[in-house]
């Protein structure tokens, strides 16, 4: 059988039938001309197994602003989407969470397949445990996303075989997170600190620790794993912030992990959601690009106000843009709206790309490292200076030589150092999916939500179990309150 034909027969298994695992553990009854026993055969189809777990990550994508940023405090609905529908989780049907929950788990199937099968394999022993340790990390991170939305959920670590091992039921919120670090430690120690754009490396692993345990609140090993990236002296922050998010930048020294895109064949579909969408009339193609992008997102009123003046807000957000085709000048967001859309999201502009942006998604980038390791220093050592030299330093790239803002932070009490990187994170790290999971792991989540008028319930902290799994699953128990 040819190489494509069988990539191509692998791909339907896993979409149609999943199995469970190799040799003994895949046998047929009767046997068929392809399982997944004779699929991963060789180190290549221990790749494409690997390559096809990797995929689903960009399905995350475009359901990450929904999950941290849209039930939060920073960011809203455009004003003129046809139809403006208030995304949150107060209002929502539970099949919102269907589709994190089919992509998360097809994906955490696919890592099990490759972690089972790839041991029967015969080739050298350093390449195969680098390659399963990589596939430990993802399937790490598909269970973060479902634990810190839903809480305790069925825990996987082999491959289903047909409809047999399906109909578990959930393990607790702490037993998850106990194997998503374990996964993840066992990334951290096997892999090489560096590994081709888009592969998973070791101080990746280490990043994506540090941000597991601050979400527990488990600032010691938050500030170890942190610590381990900055002393590797491997990252830096680039020196104008609005480099950041220039297609020709990704993969840069600050990018600790990013999701890589390729314009015209792989588009990243966000920042056309983040520019603001053309009216009718006279700016219909003119506004943000030569096409009529549909921007579905906006800053909310809050974060205007209480973001700081600086050079990284004038980056964040906007009131005014050139127009598209280079001579007419500068259009105001007054002019065409009239105050109804007096600022727009900016920071992620990729006009030239329009609807086929080739940017990559950012993860986890060092700034957020630095953030992390000062407020895990607070709670853990809060006279140590560090704490200082690690949030100044991403003041001191926001204000862009304009010393009259965000000036270094000093002489702070514990208290006030919790709120000042808390703010810092907010705005350093605006609409890239961290606000409403800081605010979560704060506890200050529902009491924000109620501040904006919104009627929360304690059990809102967590989303729903889908209904359809509930339904198909008689062990599976809906969230409390749901």
């Amino acid at each position: 059988m040819k190489k494509t034909l069988k990539i191509k027969i692998y791909i339907v298994i896993l979409f149609v039938f999943p199995l469970k695992s190799c040799n003994d553990l895949l046998q047929e009854d009767p046997p068929s001309n392809i399982s997944l026993a004779n699929f991963y055969e060789s180190e290549e189809d221990a790749l494409v197994g690997l390559y096809g777990a990797y995929n689903n990550l960009y399905g995350l994508v475009s359901m990450e602003p929904n999950y941290g940023e849209m039930i939060a405090d920073d960011m809203t609905i455009s004003p003129i989407v046809p139809d403006a529908f208030e995304w949150d989780e107060f209002t929502f049907n539970s099949e919102v969470t269907d589709g994190l929950w089919s992509l998360c788990y097809s994906a955490i199937n696919r890592t099990n397949e490759v972690i089972h099968c790839t041991e029967d394999i015969d080739f050298e022993a350093g390449r195969k445990a680098d390659l399963i340790a990589e596939a430990r990390a993802l399937r790490a991170i598909y269970y973060f996303h479902l634990a810190r939305a839903m809480g305790g959920v069925p825990l996987y670590d082999s491959p289903t075989v047909g409809f047999d091992n399906i109909y578990e039921s959930k393990s607790t919120e702490d037993a998850i997170f106990n194997f998503i670090i374990q996964d993840l430690q066992i990334a951290a120690n096997e892999l090489e600190p560096s590994s081709p754009p888009g592969r998973i490396n070791s101080d990746i692993a280490n990043s994506l620790l540090a941000r597991i345990y601050l979400y527990r609140g488990d600032f010691q090993n938050t500030l170890s794993h942190a610590e381990i990236v900055i002393n590797s002296d491997r990252y830096r922050l680039l020196d104008d912030y609005a480099d950041l998010f220039k297609p020709e930048n990704d993969n840069s020294s600050e990018h600790i992990y990013q999701i890589q895109y390729l314009s015209g064949e792989n588009n990243n579909p966000l920042p056309g959601r983040y520019g603001p969408r053309a009216p009718s009339g006279p700016y219909g193609n003119s506004f943000w690009a030569g096409t009529t992008i549909p921007g579905s997102y906006a800053p909310s009123a809050d974060f205007i106000a209480q973001n700081p003046e600086s050079y990284r807000r004038s980056v964040t957000i906007a009131d005014h843009y050139e127009h598209i085709d280079g001579v007419s000048g500068t259009i105001t967001m007054q002019e065409v709206y009239g105050g109804s859309f007096p600022y727009y999201i900016n920071k992620f502009d990729d006009r030239e790309g329009e609807l086929q942006s080739g940017v990559n998604y950012t993860v986890i980038r060092y700034a957020d490292v630095l953030l992390m390791a000062a407020e895990a220093m607070n709670e853990t050592e809060p006279n140590n200076p560090r704490k200082y030299e690690w949030i100044n330093k991403v003041r001191e790239r926001a204000r862009n030589g304009i010393e009259s803002d965000l000036p270094d932070l000093n002489a702070l009490t514990q208290d006030q150092f919790r709120t000042a990187v808390l703010e810092e994170r907010r705005f350093e790290l605006a609409f890239e999916n961290q606000r409403a999971w800081d605010l979560k792991r704060r506890n200050m989540f529902l009491d924000k939500m109620r501040d904006q008028g919104k009627n929360v319930e304690d059990h809102m902290m967590l989303f729903p179990i889908p209904d359809r799994q509930t339904q198909l699953n008689s062990n599976l128990e809906q969230n409390p309150g749901w």
